[in-house]
């Protein structure tokens, strides 16, 4: 049996001040793109998908987040002044389902947008590199500050957080985006409200079989090599959903 190498996750409290601004920084964000849902004529167009959108995707991570933090070795500050919930062990800061509410709902949603208009294969995949791109980026100032962070052997982490996670991250996104735009014309009337829901199955899916490979390493003990091999594997699956979603934005009719 090969023996297990997993550490303890950190117990330090969380700072403040960057809390603060995250959670601040967060509800700037949703407050600006609600506001243009009001203004532009969004909602007139759409009725209330966007908000739905947004309080689904909040309460997909109000029972998604501590599951997966504790298998993928995802650590919070359990000492946390902003914190909204404890569960699983671990505790939940309030920036947590807002920062899914504006990112994997609001991208999701622009995302649908751009299916909905006529997209071709290659844009798609320029889109989901730059949502990767921002996942990380947002994920490793988390890290940096210490108001999150990943612990244990993690491989493709070697500069701020693991490349592997944003991957899984803006396929969640990019998965939310299809069925948007795949149910597009059911979503109608009272039958909106299904969008409290449907982010829950798209992303707790998505996520929860894209990083298996990953999940299962990180909880097993195996050696170095893989652990690495694992890690590429969850990003080789997220590229096999990007590579359906682009086929299937690339030939939906406008």
């Amino acid at each position: 049996m090969i023996p297990s190498t997993i550490v303890a996750a950190p117990s330090h409290p969380a700072p403040a001040g960057p809390g603060l601004a995250f959670l601040v920084g967060t509800t700037i964000i949703l407050a600006g793109i609600l506001l243009w849902w009001l203004l532009s004529g969004e909602r007139a167009r759409q009725g209330y998908r966007l908000p739905l959108v947004f309080a689904g995707t909040a309460l997909s991570a109000v029972l998604i987040e501590p599951i997966f933090d504790n298998t993928l070795l995802y650590w919070y500050p359990p000492v946390n002044d902003l914190a909204f919930f404890r569960g699983y062990d671990r505790t939940i800061p309030y920036y947590v389902p807002l920062g899914y509410a504006w990112f994997f709902g609001g991208t999701a949603y622009l995302l649908a947008r751009v299916f909905a208009a006529g997209t071709s294969y290659a844009r798609v995949w320029r889109l989901f590199a730059g949502t990767v791109v921002v996942d990380w980026l947002a994920v490793s100032i988390c890290e940096w500050c210490d108001l999150s962070a990943f612990y244990g052997r993690q491989p493709f982490h070697m500069f701020g957080s693991p490349l592997w996670f944003s991957f899984c991250d803006a396929t969640g996104a990019f998965v939310l985006a299809a069925a948007l735009r795949a149910f597009d014309r059911h979503l109608t009337g009272g039958r909106q409200a299904w969008l409290l829901l449907l982010p829950t199955f798209t992303y707790g899916g998505t996520l929860g079989a894209v990083t298996a490979p990953i999940a299962l390493a990180l909880n097993s003990g195996w050696p170095a090599a893989l652990l690495w091999a694992a890690g590429g594997a969850t990003m080789a699956l997220c590229m096999v959903a990007i590579h359906a979603i682009a086929l299937y934005a690339a030939r939906a009719k406008p």
